[in-house]
């Protein structure tokens, strides 16, 4: 037995998003779940892979038998599935709300020029740049960083250092990204801000300069790897 199957509900589909970039994982739905192959059987097991919420947990033998850990008997045969590499199954991008970022009816969210200069950690650029940067750049700068992708082929990245590419810089402060050069007017809104949107910090808050904003599920972002880039098809996301 070399491989291992997780099932999920298919409610916990998005928890796939911690472990798409992850080699040769592929999945495929059956009525209510989901199931999951592509795992080594092997005491190292990616933690990530650990902590799925997994409904289910067999082993594959060569006939496609299914067995409980630990059981000698299987309790069935893996059925014929429609497979498919997990990036593709589960893909990442980055919601656009285009809604007026606002506290609450009477106070409207303004930016201004700031007073303090604060180095970027968080780039704005769009999918061909990120690709054509991800096949040259060193494996080491790479691994600073991890990336979201939007419907529109926006990319946004973050991390530090940030690759040299055009885009547009922001400032990661909490859950916000503000850009570079400007702050909230008053500054001590920001918690404020934090608390309206989102108070449970599942989302990082991206504002424009003119008070727009943008609301996106830290769970869009992945770890960055060559694989992960060359997977990422912005284009055909909803």
């Amino acid at each position: 037995m070399k491989e291992m199957i997780m099932v999920l509900s298919k409610a916990d589909k998005a928890a796939l998003g911690t472990v798409r970039c992850l080699p040769g994982l592929q999945a495929a739905e059956a009525e209510e779940f989901i199931w999951v192959r592509g795992i080594a059987a092997q005491e190292n097991i990616d933690i990530r892979i650990r902590q799925l919420p997994g409904v289910h947990t067999y082993l594959l033998d060569a006939d496609n038998h299914l067995f409980p850990p630990g059981a000698l008997t299987p309790v069935g045969r893996l059925q014929l599935l429609n497979w498919v590499p997990l990036p593709a199954f589960i893909t990442v991008e980055l919601p656009v709300s285009a809604l007026p970022g606002k506290i609450n009816q009477q106070h409207t969210i303004r930016l201004v020029p700031s007073r303090q200069s604060q180095a970027g950690n968080a780039l704005l650029t769009d999918l061909d740049t990120w690709k054509a940067y991800g096949e040259q750049a060193p494996l080491v700068r790479l691994q600073q960083t991890r990336f979201a992708v939007s419907a529109n082929n926006k990319v946004l990245i973050i991390g530090s250092p940030l690759p040299a590419l055009p885009g547009k810089e922001y400032v990661l402060q909490d859950t916000l990204l503000l850009p570079c050069g400007y702050e909230f007017d008053p500054p001590a809104i920001s918690n404020l801000v934090i608390i309206r949107l989102d108070p449970s910090k599942e989302a990082l808050l991206l504002f424009d300069s003119n008070g727009t904003w943008e609301k996106i599920p830290k769970t869009a972002f992945v770890y960055t790897t060559r694989s992960a880039i060359r997977f990422t098809k912005g284009g055909n996301y909803e």
